[in-house]
């Protein structure tokens, strides 16, 4: 994005005009003494920037002020906004706009809708309505389109903050803004697009479609199951009945139901009972030969256990054998040992060798056990006698009840999930046709990058740190803030001094983070910064005069960071780049000399300030 104030605009209720001219690709100075306004050009800039709420002076200036306005160029166009001026603490919906940064004749009229104004900007700002906030607070929803407003707590540094020591963004006290800064932080630096935003959020949505349909597949998975755990006592009790014929088994049971309720008539079944008694004979029959089985099994392994002991008593033999010249021997020793060692190799054979006995019975049991479940199972199916109906009536109320089921069940069937399966193998397919880039993984780069960048104006100013000069840049990613870390160590010192350097690491931050903007051509922030008195801790308390003056140390340090700025434009400059400055300041001009990119726009001292006594006067 480039961007650039041209000039700011205070139509006065008397007719005047106050304006202040600003140039671009310069740090344009305005300094002066205090209560002169100087600070009331930052609150003018935001209100007329569709602030909710303002912090304008009334004192002089909003009581004298009938409009505020800003002119600036914004990727080749020229624009003037104007605001009516707040009525006491409410601020005004007025506004008047010109494309083409015209100055209207006379005073400013309202001819633009707050909402049309700001749509319109924020398509500069690279905001539409693909950008939204990835992730929810108690003020700022999920969801929810990201203001543009949100971008320029990049774009100024103002007194309140700039010397804290824990607050580097401003704007942080209010909530809406604090809970927007870490949502949007990563859009502002480039580490995150709206185009990979857009892919994440499809990516939550087929997974949670995913996931959806998963639950969906379980919940059929269960109405099939409680369905089929039902259909065992109807099936039984139709054949009972004589609807369903004997022979029906469990796996066409549901068709033949169906058939049933469609015909509204029984099939005749004049030995019902018979099937039941032939299922039950060929369990009671399986049942006996799983436990002969089981019986021999055990009976074969306690044998192998007493070989195995057997085994073990013949051991002694080896110790014969290798010592058999030791040995007095009578006349039957050869003979008895032989016959000993004939036994024991037998028994040791039987041991190592493994039979069809010791796999085969295993799995014969196994089978017997699968048939004696099939057999349970259709047993539940055939009733153990035949039943009538008390009449007609009553066997028609019992089918409608199965129609009833087999309605309620409907859903439950192999084809939804077939149907279902197909769509998530769908749906998984187009994850990983989706490619997200890791966030986590630009983040830490960001900061790395962010501390190689912001070392080298550790360096330039080095001197101006005092002790801390040799430090190291740690940029805290999850507070939002820049530190220092003790070189060769992972020690992060918490109390770096002086306010004097903690001003230093707000500029290092900030001109750190525009030059990774720019760099990475990250389309929100626009490139310049506000920066409301950098000299405060020079001034004790930050009040400056005509009187008071700097020591030769704080010279040295206010030079040392106008010196950085003025480089940071060069440098900016040099690469192509674009970006301006305004800067309120107590300083004397002299402190520049010899520096090209900073300009001085106005000195507010002598009588002169933003609303000048003589234009209170009627023209």
């Amino acid at each position: 994005m480039k961007f650039s104030f041209d000039t700011l605009y205070i139509w006065l209720k008397n007719g005047n005009v106050r304006t202040l001219n600003f140039l671009p690709n310069k740090v344009n100075v305005i300094t002066g003494e205090s209560s002169t306004g100087k600070t009331a050009i930052l609150d003018i800039i935001d209100y007329c920037l569709f602030a909710s709420k303002h912090k304008i002076s009334d004192s002089i200036i909003n009581e004298n002020a009938a409009w505020y306005g800003i002119r600036f160029n914004i990727n080749g166009k020229c624009y003037l906004i104007a605001r009516k001026a707040p009525l006491g603490n409410e601020v005004s919906s007025d506004y008047y706009f010109s494309s083409l940064g015209e100055q209207p004749n006379g005073l400013p009229y309202p001819n633009t809708p707050e909402t049309a104004l700001k749509s319109s900007l924020e398509s500069d700002f690279s905001i539409d309505r693909d950008a939204k906030v990835s992730y929810g607070g108690r003020l700022v929803k999920t969801g929810s389109k990201i203001s543009l407003r949100y971008f320029l707590v990049f774009n100024t540094i103002s007194q309140d903050i700039i010397t804290h020591s824990e607050e580097f963004f401003d704007k942080q006290k209010d909530e809406r803004y604090r809970e927007a800064l870490p949502r949007i932080f990563d859009l502002a630096v480039g580490i995150d697009t709206v185009e990979n935003i857009i892919k994440r959020e499809k990516r939550d949505e087929i997974e949670r479609k995913i996931s959806k349909l998963e639950r969906e597949g379980e919940r059929v998975n269960k109405k099939q199951s409680a369905f089929y755990s039902q259909l065992s006592s109807v099936v039984k009790t139709a054949k009972e009945y004589s609807l369903l014929p004997e022979d029906a088994e469990i796996d066409g049971a549901v068709s033949a139901l169906k058939d049933m309720v469609v015909r509204s008539q029984a099939d005749t079944a004049n030995d019902l009972p018979k099937k039941y008694a032939e299922l039950n004979s060929e369990i009671h029959e399986i049942t006996r030969k799983i436990k002969n089985l089981q019986r021999f099994s055990s009976e074969y392994k306690n044998y192998k256990e007493n070989l195995k002991k057997a085994n073990d008593s013949l051991k002694p033999l080896d110790f014969l054998e290798k010592n058999h010249s030791k040995i007095i021997k009578t006349s039957i020793f050869d003979e008895l040992i032989s016959a000993l060692k004939e036994d024991h190799g037998i028994i040791k054979k039987s041991i190592a060798e493994k039979t069809p006995l010791d796999s085969n019975v295993s799995a014969v049991i196994k089978e017997y056990e699968d048939r004696l479940k099939w057999l349970r199972v259709n047993l539940a199916f055939h009733p153990e006698e035949v039943k009538a109906f008390e009449d007609d009536k009553a066997k028609y109320i019992f089918i409608g009840e199965i129609k009833a089921k087999l309605d309620l069940y409907e859903g439950g069937d192999d084809s939804a999930n077939i149907n279902h399966e197909a769509e998530i193998q769908k749906l998984r397919s187009d994850l990983e046709e989706l490619s997200v880039a890791s966030v986590e993984d630009r983040k830490s780069l960001f900061a790395k990058v962010l501390d190689d960048t912001i070392q080298d104006y550790i360096s330039e100013v080095k001197l101006a740190l005092d002790n801390y000069n040799g430090y190291l840049s740690s940029f805290n990613y999850k507070e939002k803030k820049l530190e220092l870390r003790k070189p060769k160590t992972d020690f992060i010192d918490n109390n770096v001094g002086s306010s004097s350097n903690h001003m230093f690491l707000h500029l290092f931050l900030f001109l750190g983070l525009h030059e990774l903007i720019l760099q990475r051509k990250a389309p929100h922030v626009p490139p310049f910064l506000i920066i409301d008195q950098f000299s405060r801790p020079y001034w004790g308390g930050g009040e400056g005069g005509e009187s008071e003056t700097l020591n030769h140390s704080d010279i040295s340090k206010v030079k040392a960071a106008l010196k950085l700025l003025n480089g940071f434009i060069d440098s900016i400059n040099k690469d192509g780049g674009e970006f301006q400055m305004i800067v309120f300041e107590h300083i004397n001009k002299e402190l520049w000399e010899g520096l090209p990119n900073i300009h001085l726009v106005e000195v507010f001292r002598d009588g002169n300030a933003l609303i000048q006594q003589d234009m209170l006067e009627q023209p």
